[in-house]
C-alpha cells in the first residue's frame, strides 16, 4: 500500500506540475501580448506626437508669412495715406498762393491809382486784407483738420495690422499637447519567474496532497 500511495502521489504531483506549467505558459503568452501591445502603443504615440510637432512648425511658418503679408499691406496703406495727405496739402498751397495773389493785386491796384488817401478806398483795402486774413485762417483750420484725419487713418491702419497679427499669432500661441501612450502594467522578469516557480511548486504540492487523499480513501 505504501508504494502505491507514493506512486499515486507522484503521478498527481506530475499532473499538478503539468497544470502549473500550462498556467505559466498562459501567463507568459499574456505578458508577451501585453508587451507587444505596449510597444505598439508607444510607437503609435511617438508617431502622432512627431506629426503634431511637424504640423505645428508648418503652422508657425504660415503665421510668420502671414505677418509679413500684414506688414506689406499696412505699409502700402500708409504710403497711400501719406500720398493722399501730401496731395491735399499741395491743393492747400495752391489756394494760399491764390489768396496772396489776390491780396497783392488789390494792394497794387490801390498803390497804382494812389487812392489810399481816400477814406472809401482805404476801407476797401482794409476789407481786402481782412478777407485775406479770414481766408487764411479758414485754410489753416482746414489743414489742421486734414492732418488730424490723416492721423486717424494711420492709426486705423496700424490697428487693423495689429489685429491681423494677433489673430495669426493666436493660432500658434500654444503648442500641441503631447499624447501619452496607453500601456498596461507588467511585472519585472524576476518577479514573473519567481511567480511561475511558486505556481509550479504549489501545483506539485496540491497534486501530492490530492493523490494521498485518494489513496488513503482506498485503503
Amino acid at each position: 500500500m505504501g508504494t502505491a500511495m507514493l506512486v499515486s502521489a507522484g503521478l498527481q504531483g506530475i499532473m499538478g506540475a503539468f497544470s502549473a506549467n500550462a498556467k505559466a505558459d498562459q501567463m507568459a503568452a499574456q505578458e508577451a501580448a501585453g508587451a507587444y501591445k505596449n510597444t505598439l502603443s508607444i510607437a503609435r504615440t511617438r508617431i502622432m506626437n512627431e506629426y503634431k510637432q511637424r504640423a505645428y512648425r508648418r503652422q508657425v511658418d504660415r503665421v510668420r508669412q502671414q505677418m509679413v503679408e500684414n506688414f506689406k499691406a499696412a505699409n502700402s496703406s500708409w504710403q497711400t495715406e501719406q500720398a493722399r495727405l501730401q496731395e491735399q496739402f499741395l491743393g492747400f498751397s495752391d489756394k494760399r498762393q491764390a489768396l496772396i495773389k489776390q491780396l497783392m493785386q488789390a494792394e497794387g491796384y490801390a498803390a497804382a491809382t494812389e487812392t489810399y488817401g481816400r477814406s472809401a478806398d482805404r476801407a476797401i483795402a482794409l476789407a481786402t486784407a481782412a478777407q485775406f486774413g479770414n481766408s487764411e485762417a479758414r485754410l489753416a483750420l482746414t489743414e489742421q483738420s486734414a492732418m488730424k484725419q490723416s492721423a486717424r487713418n494711420m492709426g486705423k491702419i496700424g490697428g487693423q495690422a495689429y489685429a491681423a497679427d494677433m489673430r495669426a499669432y493666436g493660432s500658434v500661441i500654444e503648442g500641441p499637447i503631447p499624447e501619452m501612450a496607453e500601456t498596461a502594467y507588467q511585472g519585472s522578469g524576476f518577479n514573473y519567474g519567481l511567480n511561475a516557480a511558486l505556481t509550479i511548486g504549489s501545483g506539485v504540492i496540491e497534486g501530492a496532497k490530492f493523490g494521498a487523499q485518494i489513496d488513503y480513501g482506498k485503503s
